[in-house]
């Protein structure tokens, strides 16, 4: 419902209606749309996160890239054809805006995506693989933004900006932070 019309459309009545279950039922759980709306951001992460582990094991601890790609791949939507999450993602970003609850939740989780990211950059830093003189925290916070910025374009021109184009400017951006120049056994 959320991706094809909108959090408007989300109303406890019309959430009761999908479930086939009646508008009280619902709101023995959810008081209000508000709260809804919080579970329904917090679980949207949630299986994000859960989908970005799963992959993860399939990756190299070592291979930083990879993983950065592979996790940025689950955020941006380029893991998957439609780009559905990503209009999900940017419906709840546009009402955390200005609705403080979804916002602590929007907030807890890019702190833990850049934590992630962070983490990560640090790694290929004592790997030799991201320049001493910078700051990893700092990377991630920018790799991040790049990262939300795709997933905007994809949710609202997702034909223009197709999962293989995203995985591939993920892909650029991060050769360019990252030396990888060992790979292409180019001179250092």
């Amino acid at each position: 419902m959320v991706e094809s019309e909108g959090l408007e459309a989300a109303s406890i009545p019309r959430v009761a209606r999908e479930l086939g279950a009646t508008t009280g039922l619902v709101q023995t759980y959810f008081r209000t749309k508000d709260e809804l709306l919080v579970f329904a951001a917090q679980y949207v992460g949630e299986a994000m996160n859960t989908r970005v582990a799963t992959l993860l094991e399939t990756c190299d601890p070592h291979d930083v890239k990879q993983r950065l790609l592979t996790s940025l791949g689950v955020l941006t939507g380029a893991d998957e054809g439609s780009g559905t999450e990503a209009r999900i993602w940017l419906a709840f970003l546009a009402r955390a805006a200005y609705h403080p609850a979804l916002r602590e939740v929007h907030s807890a989780g890019s702190r833990e995506i850049r934590d992630r990211c962070a983490e990560a950059l640090a790694l290929a830093q004592r790997l030799g693989r991201l320049p001493a003189g910078l700051d990893p925290r700092a990377e991630a916070f920018a790799l991040i933004a790049f990262a939300d910025g795709l997933t905007v374009q994809r949710a609202v021109e997702p034909e223009l900006l197709r999962p293989d184009h995203v995985r591939q400017l993920l892909s650029r951006y991060l050769d360019r932070l990252m030396d990888d120049r060992k790979d292409r056994g180019e001179p250092l």
